[in-house]
Formats: structure tokens, sequence, C-alpha cells
């Protein structure tokens, strides 16, 4: 059979006379594409490009709103820490740290100007306590957010715990622990020659009036005193539409910083309105740094006045310590302590002893006296393995060795009495005894503390003022 009777009789398929309808054929599987114009392909391609934008947009749309959902909602409800089931959020945390800074830097302010005021270098101040804490603090974040975090979960154990016990304090002495927080004493004043009669305070509220106070610290110290006129006070309201009937005049006995005395000494109503003015302008300071509200801060006073409350009713802390006469041999190791206590045994004396071998040279050369302190629990100047030995120490044994920090002690207690303590050092007792129940709050049955490091750390806020303050 010929090649033309082999045919099929079909119509072939026309082949591909472009290189653009060869690839079309090839790129559909053998099967023309419908031939598109330039224009077409054009339009085509830019619908492309519109889609892939708009969904570009979309996808970044989405990630901006989720990152400021993350910021705005998740981040500032995150826990930092939990007492007892109840959170401390972020935002707490965050509010409670810009709170101190503002304290600190207003403190440290007033002292470095007091200083530069009488010709003093500034930087001795810093040597001294609380400043060097406030500046290091300041400096270093994460020491003040951790101090921060420390305070706020002691403040809950505070309201919990009074809660149970039922204590509460009256506006008296939330505006005591107010006005404790400036170290103000308010004699009050007289007007037109009468002396004005007290009436009871009230809350601080939208009208920014007296509220100021100490902040508790650990430890007291010493700080620089005004030599200036005192400065006064007044009292008060809740209400901006209540008018005081009458104002305190504060007489300053020890502001936590100095300030600067006046170049003329203002009348008692001009001290007054001084006074008002400069709190005013510490309401409004915390406010615009912090977003605190006049609510937010006095409850931060009413927590200083629950722990005073509470501290009078759980430190049973007297008027009164036990001292002790004593006199103690220092040697670096216990070996050395045996020799010296079998020494004593054999007749030798102390205190020839302790001029020959204590390390502790100050007492040595006195024949190892150290002479009356107390040894009390919370009122003592010795570390606590010495002062707990000297308590238990019947009088004139030698007891020992007792191994502290500095070595290994020999110890001769020659007498003991309950002696006063100073204001000073009841306040120091206080405190220390209150510390260490807070501590021991944390572990007690009942309560849970649980603090989140990974959380807090990361969001301790920076406050771009204190760069003004190391200028």
């Amino acid at each position: 059979m010929s090649k033309r009777e082999q045919t099929t009789g079909k119509p072939k398929r026309p082949t591909p006379k472009t290189a653009a309808e060869r690839a079309d054929k090839r790129s559909s599987g053998g099967k023309t594409r419908e031939f598109r114009s330039r224009a077409e392909r054009e339009a085509y391609t830019q619908r492309i490009v519109v889609l892939g934008t708009v969904i570009t947009i979309a996808v970044v749309a989405v990630l901006l709103i989720g990152a400021l959902v993350f910021q705005q909602l998740i981040i500032p409800n995150l826990a930092v820490a939990t007492i007892n089931g109840q959170n401390i959020s972020v935002a707490e945390f965050q509010q409670r740290v810009r709170f101190e800074r503002v304290l600190s830097i207003q403190r440290l302010n007033n002292a470095i100007s007091f200083y530069q005021q009488i010709g003093q270098d500034p930087s001795q101040l810093l040597q001294q306590e609380p400043y060097g804490t406030w500046w290091n603090e300041l400096s270093l974040p994460e020491q003040m957010g951790n101090r921060v975090l420390t305070d706020m979960i002691n403040d809950r154990l505070v309201r919990d715990a009074a809660g149970q016990m039922q204590i509460t304090v009256s506006e008296e002495q939330v505006q005591r622990a107010i006005d404790e927080f400036f170290g103000f004493n308010a004699p009050l004043p007289v007007v037109n020659g009468v002396q004005i009669t007290a009436t009871p305070t009230t809350v601080p509220t939208v009208t920014p009036t007296p509220l100021v106070t100490r902040t508790p610290s650990p430890t007291p110290t010493e700080t620089p005193t005004p030599t200036g006129t005192p400065t006064p006070t007044g009292t008060p309201t809740l209400d901006p539409s209540i008018t005081p009937t009458a104002t305190l005049e504060i007489t300053a006995t020890g502001t936590p910083f100095p300030t600067l005395p006046p170049t003329a000494p203002p009348s008692d109503n001009e001290r007054i309105d001084q006074f008002n003015n400069t709190l005013s302008g510490f309401y409004e300071l915390i406010i615009s740094e912090t977003g605190m509200s006049y609510a937010d801060i006095r409850r931060y006073f009413e927590t200083q006045a629950l722990r005073e409350a509470l501290c009078e009713a759980v430190c049973g802390i007297g008027e009164t310590a036990t001292y002790a006469n004593i006199r103690h041999i220092l040697v670096a190791t216990e070996e050395e302590a045996n020799n010296v206590i079998a020494a004593l045994n054999a007749g030798e004396s102390f205190a020839d002893l302790a001029r020959a071998v204590s390390t502790d040279t100050g007492s040595g050369a006195r024949g190892g006296e150290l002479g009356w302190a107390p040894i009390d629990r919370f009122v003592t100047s010795y570390v606590d393995e010495f002062a707990a030995a000297a308590r238990d120490a019947a009088i004139g044994a030698i007891v020992g060795p007792v191994q502290s920090q500095f070595g290994y002690h020999i110890i001769q207690v020659m007498g003991r009495e309950a002696r006063a303590l100073n204001p000073q050092q009841v306040e120091q007792a206080e405190q220390a005894a209150f510390e260490q129940w807070l501590e021991d709050r944390r572990t007690a049955e009942g309560v849970s503390v649980a603090e989140y490091a990974n959380v807090w750390s990361n969001y301790v806020p920076q406050d771009p003022a204190f760069q003004v303050l190391q200028q």
C-alpha cells in the first residue's frame, strides 16, 4: 500500500510557525493555547502584581495588629509574680518602678543641689546611704526592679495578713504615714492670735494637697539635716469643693533629704502655701511620670500605715533589750581555738592570750574586751552566731569555738542586764523584726509566692529622666 493510501483521511494540525507558538504548544502538553496579545499579557501580569501587593500588605497589617495587641494587651497583663493566687501584672510592676524612680531622682536632686549650694562635692553624697543605693538602682534597672518586686510582694503579704488579723488603719494613721515620708511634725498654726484646733484629716483626692511620707527602708540611715526655717503643711481634702476649716503648720524635724534655707523667713501662712504648692507639684509629677491616680498614691501610703500597724501586732519589740559585757579571742582555725580553750582551762590569763593571739587586734589590745552591747536578735551589732552564743552562755563560762564569717571565737560573758533602748534602736529593731517576719511569711503554711524572673527582668522600664540627673 502506498503512503498516500496509509493516511487516515483526517485533516492534519497546522505546524506552529513561530517560537512563541511552539512554546505555547509545549507548555500546554502539546495543545496550542489560546493566543494572547501583548496588552492582555501585561494586564494579566499587572493583576498578579497587584494581588501579591494586596496580600503582602494584608499580612503586614495582621502582623502589626498582632504586635500591637501583644504590646498593649498581652504584655501588660503578664504576671511577674503570684501571691496566694493573685497576680502582679507587668503594668502594675512598671508603674511602681516608675514611681520609685521619681522618688529616688527627686531625693537625689534635692540632696545634690544642697551640697552644691554649700560648696561641697556632690560625689561625697554617693558614699552615704541611702543615697548610694538610690544611685545604684537608677544606674542598674534590674537592681531596682528586683527591689521593687520584693516590695510589691511584701505589700500583698501585708494586706493579706492584715485582712486575716482584721487590722485596719484610720485616716489619721494614713496621714501620719504621709507626714513621715517627709519627716514632718505638724504643730497647729496661730491665726490672728488664736490657736487653731485640729480637725480630722480626710483622704487626699483631686485637689493636690499634702501627700508625702518617708519610704520605709530596712536600715535607718543618717541624712544631712537642713539648717533653714522649717517647712509647713496643710490638711489634705477629699473633695475639691470642700474647704478645710483649718490648716496645719508643719515643722521639719529631720527630712530624708536636705532643703535649702530661705533667704528671709516667710510668715506661717506663707510657709503653709509654700508647702501646699510643693505637694501639688509632687502629685502632678508622680501622675505625669507614672500614670498613677491620686487614689493609687494614697493606697501606697495606706500600705505603709498597714505595715506599721501589722508590725506592732507581730514584731513584739519592747522598749528594752538585753545587753552583755563580753570579751573574746578570735583565731583563724578551729584547732587554734581549741588550743586557746585548753590554755584557758589550764589557768592561762584570758587577757594575755587575747593580746598574744587574737586576730581582732582592736579588742585584742584591750585584753579581748568588747564592753557592753545589745545582744537581742534584732538589736545587736554582732553577727548572728556570736550574739546567739552570748545570749545562751553562762556568766563567766568559756564558750567556743564559735564559728562566724570572721573566724573562730572564744567568748566569755562577764555580765548581762536589761537596758532601755533609744527611739532609733527601737525603730531599727522593729524594722529588722518585720523584715524577718515577711521573709518567714513567704514560706508559711497556706501562703504561696511565685516570682517570674524571666518575665519581670525583661520589662523593667527605662527612665530618660535619669539622664538629666547625671549631667
